[in-house]
C-alpha cells in the first residue's frame, strides 16, 4: 500500500529507553525520557499524542533507572496496554540489543521510536496515515550536517544506508541520493518484523556488534531488505541528546 489513507489505530509502538545518555549528563542522571519540556516529561508527551492517535499497544524496553521511566507513566496505565521488556546490561548491550528485545515481544504492525524524540502530533498522524506500510520518518538537514544520521536512498525510492558522525563519501553521493536525516522513528508490517527478528539474532551473535546502536544493524539489514521513506516538510521536531537540544526543545515546544 502507498500513497493511500490508512487505519493505524492497530498498530503496536516500540520505545527504546534502556540508554543512560551520557552526552546529556550534564543536565540530568535520569533517563532522557524523563526531560520536562515545558513541564511535562518526554515520554508523557509522546504518550499523550498516541492516546489522542488511537494507539493502545505500547512496548518499553527499560534499562538504567526503570523503575522511575515506570513511576512516570503510572498514571498512563488506563489509557494503554503496557508491557515491559529489559535491557538489563545496558551499558555493554547497544539500542541493537534494545530493538531485538522490543520487535521479538510484540505482535503486527510496529512503531519504533527512539525515546528522547519529540514530534508534533501532525508529524507522528501523517507518517501513521499516509504513505508506506514499512517505513523510515525523513526530515530536513544539511548533507554538510555531520552529526545527524543522513539518510541515503536508491533509485527506486529504498532506503540503503544511513551515515552519521561523518560526511557523506562521494563515491556514495555518486551510487545513492541524499534524502535527509532518519529521525528515529520507524515502521514495519508484521512480516518485516518478523524477518528483522531472525536477522537481529543473527547479528547479535557476533560479539563486536553487541555495543552497536541500531543504525549499524539497519546499514546492514538494508543491502538485503526493502524500506521505503515518508518525508516531512514540517521542523517540529527534536532528538533531544544534549544541553543545546534540550534548550531549543523548550523553544519549539513552548506552546504545547
Amino acid at each position: 500500500m502507498d500513497k493511500r489513507k490508512k487505519n493505524e489505530k492497530n498498530i503496536s509502538v516500540v520505545f527504546l529507553l534502556a540508554g543512560f545518555g551520557k552526552r546529556i549528563s550534564n543536565l540530568t542522571k535520569n533517563p532522557k525520557c524523563l526531560l520536562k519540556i515545558n513541564k511535562e516529561s518526554i515520554i508523557i508527551k509522546n504518550l499523550k499524542l498516541l492516546k489522542e492517535l488511537g494507539i493502545k499497544n505500547v512496548t518499553l524496553v527499560l534499562g538504567y533507572k526503570y523503575k522511575l521511566i515506570k513511576k512516570e507513566i503510572s498514571n498512563q496505565k488506563k489509557n494503554f496496554n503496557f508491557f515491559y521488556v529489559y535491557n538489563n546490561n545496558f551499558r555493554k548491550l547497544g539500542n541493537t540489543y534494545s530493538l531485538f528485545k522490543g520487535l521479538n515481544n510484540t505482535n503486527g504492525k510496529v512503531l519504533v521510536f527512539d525515546g528522547d524524540l519529540i514530534f508534533s502530533k501532525k508529524i507522528l498522524k501523517n507518517f501513521l496515515n499516509y504513505g508506506y506500510d514499512s517505513s523510515f520518518l525523513i526530515g530536513k538537514t544539511s548533507i554538510k550536517n555531520v552529526e545527524c544520521a543522513k539518510a541515503l536512498a536508491d533509485k527506486k525510492g529504498f532506503i540503503r544506508k544511513t551515515i552519521d558522525k561523518r560526511l557523506i563519501k562521494k563515491s556514495e553521493i555518486n551510487k545513492y541520493k541524499f534524502v535527509g536525516e532518519a529521525i528515529g522513528i520507524i515502521k514495519v508490517t508484521n512480516k518485516l518484523r518478523k524477518i528483522m527478528v531472525r536477522e537481529l539474532k543473527k547479528f547479535l551473535k557476533i560479539k563486536n556488534n553487541l555495543p552497536l546502536n541500531w543504525e549499524h544493524f539497519m546499514n546492514e539489514f538494508l543491502k538485503d531488505y526493502n524500506i521505503k521513506y515518508n518525508k516531512t516538510s514540517s521542523s517540529k521536531w527534536i532528538e533531544v541528546d544534549t544541553k543545546k537540544d534540550f534548550i531549543r526543545a523548550k523553544y519549539l515546544f513552548k506552546n504545547t
